[in-house]
């Protein structure tokens, strides 16, 4: 019977001491030197993942008073050919030309789908003129692949862009057993 209160002062003292390290690992994750001094390994920092990559282009059309009048604009530029970014230079490149419209409802309707502007650019030609410019935002790969339905979301996401229909990104939620009490 003697050993019991000493098995049990040990368990608390075992546990004492990991929650102790524990403790001091969350104090001084950054300092290689308390681990050293501990002689325990300096956990790796996890590596961030790699930046996605679009290549992409952007569209222009210019519309004059009378190609509005005739129904077709006469004059299309290439304002960004072929060109890989990242998601923040995709971001900047949304807001810059006002995208703000899908080419379809929802993502999976279409294999190949951009995003365009609807309202004109309001610039000197604009008001000067009356010209109005329309953009559109084409795709052409997600970090080296045709891009999926999951991608074109996760682009409208990055640029501020709602389908109709959107895919749903998040993570999947593993439901509870037993019955829905919820009526």
């Amino acid at each position: 019977m003697k050993h019991e209160p000493h098995a049990q002062d040990q368990l608390r003292a075992d546990e004492s001491r990991r929650q102790d390290l524990g403790q001091a690992r969350q104090d001084h994750h950054h300092d290689p030197a308390f681990y050293d001094r501990l002689g325990l390994a300096d956990p790796e920092p996890e590596p961030d993942p790699p930046e996605e990559r679009f290549l992409i282009s952007i569209y222009g059309e210019r519309w004059t008073l009378e190609d509005r009048e005739a129904g077709q604009f006469s004059e299309g530029t290439a304002e960004i050919e072929r060109e890989t970014v990242d998601t923040d230079d995709l971001k900047r490149i949304g807001q810059d030309y006002g995208l703000d419209l899908p080419s379809a409802s929802d993502p999976r309707h279409t294999p190949y789908l951009w995003f365009s502007s609807s309202t004109p650019r309001e610039d000197q030609e604009y008001f000067g003129q009356g010209v109005h410019k329309y953009y559109s935002l084409h795709i052409h790969e997600v970090n080296g692949h045709r891009p999926e339905p999951a991608d074109i979301q996760r682009i409208a996401d990055v640029i501020g862009v709602r389908f109709d229909h959107p895919l749903q990104l998040q993570a999947p939620t593993h439901e509870k057993e037993g019955p829905d009490l919820c009526l």
